[in-house]
């Protein structure tokens, strides 16, 4: 068991759009929610990177979600994620990311991934077979060119030859690296890699995340990475207000939607759905209730997890309204988030 630690909490977004709802309200409204956030002391807001799918995503791009965000908070980080790796040329990632930790006054996170939808890689004709490999190559290249001027680089997929990229990010060495783990094989990656880790319970299940991070830790400790100076990030799926049966009731929706999309599609994430429903989600992934409730379910979370912080899904299939996700947002920061502080 985990004890005494002072947690972060942060904000996540993936931007699904139902059919009677329109992508400009659903940026306008996500937009709207981390301003909230900002004033309400949450850590980061985290932004995925998704395609092809609105009822499952309409933000394709985050870092220009980000940059706009970056102009109107104050204080709260900008994370992606993840972006996802083998989908980018590096060098233009490496200057688009760097432009958004300028633009946000060296605040950005760089949260990672290798993808696992095959209609991504279809869509942008990357063989998914080439996952990892250009996984590596595009960090190991946007890290070098963050770090050098005149940067060289031959890959099997890419190559660089005397760049220097402009900006460099205000952060340094650079922006924090974040890399999400959602398969055995990758908890053993990121820890040799020796970056933070993002992990998503209801994907890889209970079970997945506790041994994932077990085998994570080790691989710090065993590759000179002390597991303490490390982050642990879990995404939980939170909805609060003042009475359990409204908080209960209200977030059904958005689950079954969530679930209805994942089913939908095919890879991990829908194979992985076929498992689930509603009442397994809520009692296993979710923190759902009164503030006393909630705050209970997140100290069993960090018992078993040991978290650095818990990355917040307060509309996790977007079908709460905005004021809601606000109301449940704010009652979060006010009763449930004192609780874990030092």
């Amino acid at each position: 068991m985990y004890e005494g630690l002072s947690m972060k909490f942060g904000v996540f977004y993936q931007m699904p759009c139902a059919a009677e709802q329109s992508p400009a309200q659903r940026y306008q409204d996500t937009i709207a929610q981390v301003q909230l956030a900002d004033e309400l002391g949450f850590d980061a807001a985290w932004l995925a990177e998704l395609h092809f799918n609105p009822r499952f995503s309409v933000m394709p791009a985050p870092l220009m979600v980000g940059s706009a965000i970056a102009q109107t908070t104050r204080r709260i980080r900008i994370g992606t994620a993840v972006h996802l790796m083998p989908l980018h040329q590096p060098i233009r990632l490496a200057e688009e990311a760097a432009a958004l930790d300028v633009l946000s006054g060296g605040r950005s996170i760089f949260g990672i991934g290798r993808g696992a939808i095959p209609a991504h890689f279809q869509g942008y004709g990357v063989d998914q077979e080439e996952a990892r490999e250009r996984f590596l190559e595009g960090l190991e290249m946007v890290l070098g060119m963050w770090a050098q001027d005149g940067y060289r680089y031959q890959g099997k997929y890419h190559q660089a030859d005397g760049i220097t990229i402009a900006p460099k990010p205000i952060q340094k060495p650079h922006p924090p690296v974040y890399i999400a783990a959602n398969s055995a094989d990758t908890f053993n990656l990121v820890g040799q890699l020796g970056h933070n880790i993002l992990v998503a319970p209801t994907i890889v299940t209970s079970q997945g995340a506790l041994a994932g991070l077990e085998t994570y830790r080790g691989e710090l400790a065993d590759n000179g990475h002390d597991p303490a100076d490390r982050d642990v990030n879990v995404t939980v799926h939170v909805n609060v207000a003042q009475d359990e049966r409204k908080a209960r009731n209200g977030f059904e929706e958005t689950i079954n939607n969530y679930l209805g999309t994942l089913r939908g599609g095919s890879g991990r994430g829908s194979a992985r759905a076929q498992t689930l429903d509603y009442e397994t989600v809520l009692n296993e992934y979710a923190a759902v209730g009164t503030p006393e409730q909630v705050a209970e379910k997140l100290d069993k979370f960090k018992g078993m997890y040991g978290p650095d912080g818990f990355i917040c899904w307060f509309n996790t299939g977007g079908m709460l309204p905005h004021e809601d996700v606000k109301a449940s947002m704010s009652l979060f920061a006010e009763k449930v988030m004192p609780r874990f502080a030092d």
